[in-house]
């Protein structure tokens, strides 16, 4: 009788400790970053500046996806979403955002990104997120994009080449 109950003692310890605790991705785990962009005024670098009615689209196969979060707002900082499947990321933004009959109006201009993706491994339940390292803004190359209605954006500074949290600013955009 001794025997039984000490291979069920074994048993159930065996099971208790072959147990794991469920593995749930907390909401505080952090997902991959956006891009965060100050807007700057042109002629007092050191002085934000908000854009009106702003609007963001993103490019992908020559077909425009707007980004809803950005769309006709009043902002002078915004974070946006890098492509994770490839190392460049283009993207129109239009001042004075709005459609009519479905045609976007307003003056825009193209922001073109290059970086390198990193795989960085969070746990088993939440899995990988994507960081991003060497970001540049390239050139905006009429070739390829066609041509650029108006040019609201003097120019652009990265302050940050590492894109880990949208905790800091990574690129200024002055205008």
């Amino acid at each position: 009788m001794k025997i039984h109950f000490y291979i069920c003692l074994i048993i159930s310890f065996s099971l208790l400790v072959a147990c794991e605790k469920d593995d749930i991705c907390a909401e505080t785990t952090p997902t991959t970053p956006q891009l965060v962009i100050k807007f700057k005024d042109a002629n007092n670098i050191n002085e934000s500046k908000a854009v009106e009615s702003l609007a963001v689209y993103a490019i992908e196969n020559n077909e425009l996806t707007l980004i809803e979060t950005i769309n006709g707002i009043n902002a002078d900082s915004i974070a946006i979403p890098l492509r994770n499947d490839i190392g460049i990321s283009n993207f129109k933004f239009y001042k004075n955002h709005s459609q009519i009959d479905g045609v976007i109006q307003g003056e825009e201009n193209h922001f073109y990104l290059d970086y390198n993706i990193v795989n960085k491994f969070v746990s088993r339940a939440c899995g990988f997120i994507n960081n991003y390292i060497d970001l540049s803004v390239l050139n905006y190359d009429p070739n390829i994009f066609g041509t650029p209605n108006g040019v609201w954006i003097s120019g652009y500074e990265v302050i940050n080449q590492i894109v880990e949290n949208e905790n800091q600013a990574h690129v200024n955009i002055f205008h």
